[in-house]
């Protein structure tokens, strides 16, 4: 009898463990959200956003330059005429225009980071939710993004981008030479 009762308990505790390991069984599916992000219909214009907004940076750090140089050359031209504590004065302008201008440039890079991350946030979330959506419909327990080249290895068979992309009703755009 006591043989029996050892024999249902290490029956019993195999059941539990097989019914852990196949409640445990992973899916895992691969999509590169960048190649998706491209091409969101909405994609076009946050990179347009972007392209301006880079261009009014560019402009306004040319006029820094500009405004630099013209400093600059008035003060080779000038040198000669001026007292020391006045070239002193100039070339601590000078000094504050540079520090003015890498500040402008580390600035406008943070600036530009922000701005396209609050455009993209939108289409990011719809890109998730479609996502979510289609791990839930095909049973899978991670989705691993592989835009950076994360993702060492995967079968082509766990690529849930074109699920996703037909949840969101897109077409592939073709691919134009140069990219």
């Amino acid at each position: 009898m006591r043989k029996l009762e050892i024999l249902l308990v290490v029956l019993f505790m195999t059941a539990g463990i097989f019914s852990a390991n196949a409640q445990t069984k992973s899916k895992i599916g691969v999509i590169n959200i960048g190649e998706l992000l491209k091409v969101m219909p909405e994609y076009d214009s946050v990179m347009v956003a972007y392209q301006t907004k880079y261009d009014q940076m560019q402009k306004d750090l040319q006029q820094l330059y500009s405004e630099f140089e013209t400093k600059q050359s008035a003060l080779a031209k000038d040198q000669d005429n001026l007292t020391e504590m006045m070239k002193s004065i100039r070339m601590q302008e000078l000094d504050d225009l540079k520090n003015r201008i890498q500040n402008f440039q580390d600035g406008a890079q943070v600036e530009l980071n922000k701005f396209v991350e609050a455009k993209q946030a939108p289409i990011l979330k719809k890109i998730r939710t479609a996502v979510n959506e289609v791990a839930i419909e095909n049973g899978f327990t991670h989705i691993l993004n592989n835009s950076q080249d994360q993702v060492l290895y995967y079968a082509e068979a766990f690529d849930i981008l074109p699920l996703v992309m037909k949840k969101l009703n897109l077409k592939e755009k073709p691919v134009s030479v140069g990219q």
